[in-house]
């Protein structure tokens, strides 16, 4: 029996070690590698009875009754109080696997106190309120690039538009197509509670999409699932999965959110694909690009008239071919009849809204009879949206804009005051062109090393791409050119200590505390940069407050 029970436990560690390598590798869900250990754990003394009930004997294994009976006597009285001690043995081992397995399920902070009331099952951190939507897998036999781009820019369109929860934009996101940082690490430079994780698989009309939601600070899987539709269901599709991914972390929908992510209307499969095609030409951004997007945009409209996004991505694509091709530009007819067709279908469609905005904007300058009606058509609805500051930041065709409003400024960078080129390289990073950002910038403090103003911006953007090391540089940097007193110095150097022992959060906490301190000091200090501090520590009231 002992040699029974000594070669299941080396069969069990071996099989638990290829589980625990093998199942992440599938994506398998958490409880996986549960059911593993649960199996393993119930077979152990399954493996003892038998031992005890059959005996190994010269002439091969048989039950303990066709064994002479003297023979069998004299054994188990040799062998009785082994045997017991390994019974109990058993018995303890289990009580303790058992115990284990309960400390490795719940959280530890969960073992002591019950979650908050609310918060999802399992959470004792609280609910998730922030998220981050990783770029999507592709696993068809024929992978499309085009394609799962757009399930991926789709899924955080959809999720964002949840009130209750804050979602990472595309641009943020795609940093990590190809990275190798761990779930926790990227959380982290995010500042999310929730990461979002998955893959597509489309095989001709049907599409599959898996989804999983990581507790990011704990890498912890709380949720997947797998959904599937046929191509033409794919709207549905995406608002299923944001309403799943919503509903699992316990985010409150209003009515009207409900209503936005009910079921959507069949589309056509041809449109669909189209519509794909052109979405990722757009976001190439060159000239050549926007007028293939143009083409795909119009092929999905003809495909089916009621397909309100390629409304929209055919009139913001017109009108961001206009912009590239003049400095002094007027909005084509066809995007001013398209977007007309987009607010019929979906007037609370907030990439609708921006390029809405942008029409706005621009015929408001004119004095075409024809184009004063329209302006009323565009008053109206731009009355009823979020700020175009909002729109600007936190929509594709937004950012689209922004990003070639800057590149048309630049021409006249030089000529600019320091804060006016300052607050374009804000812009600028804020649009995801955080090189540009910094190129900008340091030119400005070539000519003007003293402006203090945009060193606090350089340093900015680099903890906004997530380079705290490299902020850390910037500081030195400042301090270097600007002469800095020897006491900032040395305070320099505790940064960069931190910096290299814990990273971003070594770094948050040495900026939170040296504004704390500055401001104990009487000096003035930016609310919004301690406020940014303290999001990132986590201490959102205080944040609030600021």
């Amino acid at each position: 029996m002992g040699r029974v029970a000594i070669a299941y436990a080396a069969a069990a560690f071996i099989l638990l070690q290829a589980g625990e390598i093998i199942l992440p590798a599938f994506e398998a869900p958490a409880w996986g590698l549960r059911s593993l250990v649960l199996f393993v754990l119930l077979g152990f003394p399954v493996a003892v009875v038998l031992a005890w009930v059959y005996e190994i004997t010269p002439g091969g294994i048989r039950r303990q009754e066709d064994i002479d009976p003297e023979a069998l006597d004299r054994r188990r009285a040799e062998s009785l109080m082994p045997r017991l001690a390994f019974l109990g043995l058993t018995l303890a081992t289990a009580v303790a696997v058992g115990f284990w397995m309960i400390r490795w399920t719940v959280p530890e902070e969960a073992v002591d106190t019950l979650a908050p009331a609310g918060a999802p099952v399992g959470l004792s951190s609280g609910p998730i309120r922030s998220l981050a939507v990783l770029p999507l897998g592709d696993f068809s036999e024929n992978p499309q690039d085009y394609f799962t781009a757009g399930m991926h820019e789709a899924l955080i369109y959809q999720l964002s538009q949840i009130e209750a929860l804050r979602v990472v934009s595309r641009t943020s996101a795609m940093r990590y197509a190809e990275t190798t940082k761990t779930v926790p690490e990227i959380a982290a430079e995010l500042g999310v509670e929730g990461i979002i994780e998955g893959s597509v698989l489309r095989a001709e009309d049907r599409v599959q999409i898996t989804v999983q939601l990581i507790h990011g600070p704990t890498d912890r899987h709380i949720w997947s699932n797998t959904y599937e539709r046929e191509l033409e269901d794919i709207i549905s599709l995406q608002r299923e999965v944001a309403r799943a991914i919503a509903e699992e972390i316990q985010a409150e929908l209003s009515s009207d959110e409900r209503t936005r992510l009910a079921m959507g209307p069949p589309v056509d499969p041809e449109a669909i694909d189209a519509y794909a095609r052109g979405r990722y030409e757009q976001e190439k951004g060159t000239h050549e690009a926007l007028e293939a997007a143009m083409q795909f945009f119009e092929i999905a409209v003809e495909r089916d008239s009621s397909f309100a996004p390629a409304f929209t991505a055919l009139a913001g694509t017109q009108i961001l071919i206009a912009m590239g091709d003049s400095m002094e530009f007027e909005i084509p007819e066809i995007a001013v009849r398209a977007v007309e067709r987009a607010v019929v279908l979906n007037p609370d469609d907030a990439e609708t809204q921006a390029v809405v905005a942008a029409v706005h904007s621009q015929l408001a300058e004119s004095e075409d009879s024809l184009v004063r009606e329209r302006r009323i058509f565009a008053v109206h609805l731009d009355s009823l949206g979020p700020s175009r500051e909002w729109l600007a930041r936190h929509t594709e065709f937004g950012r689209q804009m922004e990003k070639l409003s800057l590149e048309r400024a630049e021409v006249a960078m030089e000529s600019l005051p320091p804060h006016l080129v300052i607050g374009f390289a804000s812009r600028k990073a804020a649009a995801g062109d955080h090189s540009g950002a910094e190129r900008i910038l340091r030119e400005l403090l070539d000519r003007h090393p003293e402006a203090i103003e945009a060193w606090e911006e350089l340093e900015h953007v680099y903890t906004m791409r997530g380079d705290y090391a490299g902020a850390a540089g910037v500081r030195r940097e400042r301090a270097v050119r600007t002469r800095a007193a020897e006491q900032e110095a040395a305070q320099l150097v505790e940064l960069e200590r931190a910096v290299a022992e814990r990273g971003s959060a070594g770094y948050w906490e040495w900026r939170w505390e040296d504004l704390k301190a500055r401001e104990a000091l009487g000096e003035p200090i930016s609310h919004v940069a301690y406020a940014e501090a303290s999001v990132a520590l986590g201490e959102y009231d205080e944040a609030i407050e600021r």
